[in-house]
């Protein structure tokens, strides 16, 4: 009866293990938020050309 209990805990840990393991490969794989951090950036450095521009008048 205990050996049954421990393989199936063994299974309930592999499973969630690899679940886990898989999303973080996901999120390092994708970068996480990168796509919105590099229009952010972008957006900044546009605000940044104007602003200058603007000092040179």
């Amino acid at each position: 009866m205990t050996d049954k209990r421990s393989n199936k805990r063994s299974v309930i840990t592999l499973i969630l293990g690899l679940i886990f393991g898989s999303i973080l490969v996901v999120m390092v794989l994708n970068g996480g938020m990168c796509e919105r951090y590099e229009r952010r950036m972008q957006r900044q450095k546009l605000m940044q050309e104007y602003l200058n521009s603007q000092r040179k008048r």
